[in-house]
């Protein structure tokens, strides 16, 4: 594996992580809860697009990693 395709996994991960995080705020009817999972998922976006700027980069640095 490359260091591209193993950040695209990571990523896949934390959009997984992300998608938890969202349903289970929809689904808690605790308020702390719900504001804890809401946060949550707004943190894994912030990371996933942390991410993505890194694949755009070592996409762009290094072309035999693009598209793998």
């Amino acid at each position: 594996m490359t260091v591209a395709s193993d950040v695209k996994t990571c990523t896949a991960g934390l959009k997984q992580a992300e998608a938890v995080f969202s349903r289970l705020a929809l689904l808690s009817s605790d308020p702390e809860a719900k504001r804890l999972f809401h946060e949550s998922m707004l943190t894994m976006q912030e990371i996933i697009e942390r991410m993505n700027n890194r694949i755009f980069e070592l996409e762009n640095e290094e072309p035999q990693y693009r598209g793998s």
